[in-house]
């Protein structure tokens, strides 16, 4: 099985590539959604969470008080490291059941979307790196319209990410999203052809 490895910056449009990529018949396996399955109520990880960071980032319905845990990891690297050990496991557990299954279906190729593939080092477990990349500018404006966020904000978040130079430096394939629609899916069609046994469904 040939695993492809999909990640990108905030606002680079990695998405944008990743629905391309299933249009095309290819099964594609989402961290962030495996993220919030982990944090289901009742869920291992939320008992761990709750123990580890107290009742006031639990919901009443048990579920993950997401605008609270996001103000306490963003101002604390310890607790957003603890945070993703206690997901991070489980992301990547389920990703292995997930590969495995469609292993047994006889699927050849299966793309990973993960916006932390390089930090959590899951460049180890693909055969190949795809990044997304768009410039500086146009990333910020994206976000800023996207999340209305003011460009403080941006530039924050994008402080706590691996560079996208440094996730350069991991591609074997480079995706610039900087044009148009048409433009970004021809250079993911010409990456794919270069993948043995690649077929278009």
């Amino acid at each position: 099985m040939y695993r492809i490895g999909l990640t990108g910056g905030v606002g680079c449009g990695k998405s944008t590539v990743s629905a391309y990529m299933h249009q095309l018949g290819l099964p594609v396996i989402d961290a962030d959604a495996l993220a919030q399955e982990a944090v289901c109520p009742g869920s291992f990880a939320i008992k761990e969470i709750q123990r580890k960071f107290g009742n006031d980032v639990i919901c009443q319905d048990g579920s993950l008080y997401r605008e609270k845990m996001a103000q306490i990891v963003f101002h604390d690297e310890e607790k957003r490291e603890l945070l993703n050990s206690i997901i991070h496991p489980y992301i990547w557990q389920r990703t292995s059941d997930i590969l495995y299954h469609y292993q047994q279906e006889g699927k050849t190729i299966v793309v990973l979307d993960s916006p932390l593939l390089l930090e959590n080092g899951g460049q180890l477990r693909v055969e190949s790196v795809w990044v997304v990349v768009l410039p500086k500018e146009e990333q910020i404006r994206r976000v800023m319209e996207r999340n209305h966020w003011s460009r403080d904000e941006v530039l924050a978040r994008m402080e706590r990410q691996m560079s996208t130079e440094d996730k350069i430096r991991y591609a074997d394939v480079i995706i610039d999203n900087s044009g148009t629609l048409e433009e970004t899916y021809h250079q993911i069609d010409q990456a794919l052809q270069k993948i043995p046994g690649f077929i278009t469904h």
